[in-house]
């Protein structure tokens, strides 16, 4: 096989797994059901730099599952999205809302590296955040900076973009991706029938992306459905994010380690930032000393 032939190949399943991980909504909320801290995060956040009402837009919204709760808060919420069996989903459960709630959020289709949001929603916002990992669908330096731009533009003056990527862990980076790791078992929500979950992955230590499969197949073993999903993560390390952050117009407020607000450390499972653009220097003039 060429090179070209090779890249095209490895294109192909990065952009695969930008999307079969969030092809089934049902199964997507039942798998992160119990993810919560990352929730509480974003709404402390948004208490304390909102009050008990304000603007924000998430991008990668999903299902709702961050934007529902900062809703029922009290917030005006523009949920942005690209995956059609989410954004579904998430109409849905704007449907299902309190009247009181519901015309607080609303749900818009939008890729993370060109959205543009129709004019009753286009007003800077004080709050922009992307919760539970969505930047590491952006694969390379330029998508960085393609969907920073996007944000930059729809960011208020002294308002902040919040984000999660999880912090890069060696060890696991460097598993066997031949064998089947995190053997799980659980109850298929629309099917009802019992299955074993499992997963492995390659890493693309140049580029920087984790090609991830998850595994799906009958418990018991017998006939049934088996599927393979792909999942593509960019993985960022601290000092790097930071650079790229800064390279964008942004100065980071808060590189936390959790979702406590605790300090980055070599132990911690993901990194949160919290930005603000960063103050245009005045240039000084020529005629002044």
């Amino acid at each position: 096989m060429s090179r070209k032939a090779l890249r095209d190949l490895a294109d192909d399943l990065v952009d695969a797994g930008s999307r079969e991980h969030y092809s089934d909504a049902a199964l997507y909320d039942y798998e992160y059901r119990r993810r919560r801290a990352d929730v509480s995060f974003y709404r402390e956040l948004a208490r304390q730099r909102l009050g008990t009402g304000g603007r924000i837009l998430e991008l990668g919204a999903g299902s709702g599952r961050v934007a529902v709760p900062l809703a029922r808060d009290g917030h005006t919420v523009t949920a942005l999205d690209q995956s059609a069996p989410m954004l579904a989903k998430l109409r849905t459960r704007v449907a299902d809302l309190p009247a009181a709630v519901a015309p607080r959020l609303a749900v818009v289709a939008g890729n993370l590296l060109d959205f543009e949001l129709p004019k009753p929603l286009a007003a800077p916002y004080p709050l922009v955040i992307a919760a539970f990992n969505v930047l590491e669908h952006l694969y390379t330096r330029v998508e960085v900076a393609a969907c920073l731009a996007r944000v930059a533009a729809y960011l208020a003056p002294g308002g902040a973009f919040a984000f999660d990527v999880q912090l890069p862990d060696l060890t696991w980076l460097a598993r066997d991706p031949e064998r089947r790791w995190a053997r799980t078992r659980f109850t298929d929500p629309t099917t009802g029938r019992s299955m074993l979950y499992s997963t492995n992955h390659d890493y693309d230590p140049v580029g920087q992306i984790a090609l991830i499969r998850l595994y799906y197949e009958p418990a018991d073993g017998g006939p049934g459905p088996r599927r393979i999903v792909k999942l593509s993560q960019r993985k960022f390390f601290p000092a790097e994010l930071e650079a790229l952050v800064s390279h964008a117009g942004f100065r980071v407020v808060g590189h936390f380690g959790d979702f406590s607000f605790a300090p980055l450390s070599a132990g911690a499972e993901s990194q949160v930032l919290v930005c603000e653009r960063a103050p245009i220097p005045r240039r000084k003039s020529p005629l002044r000393r």
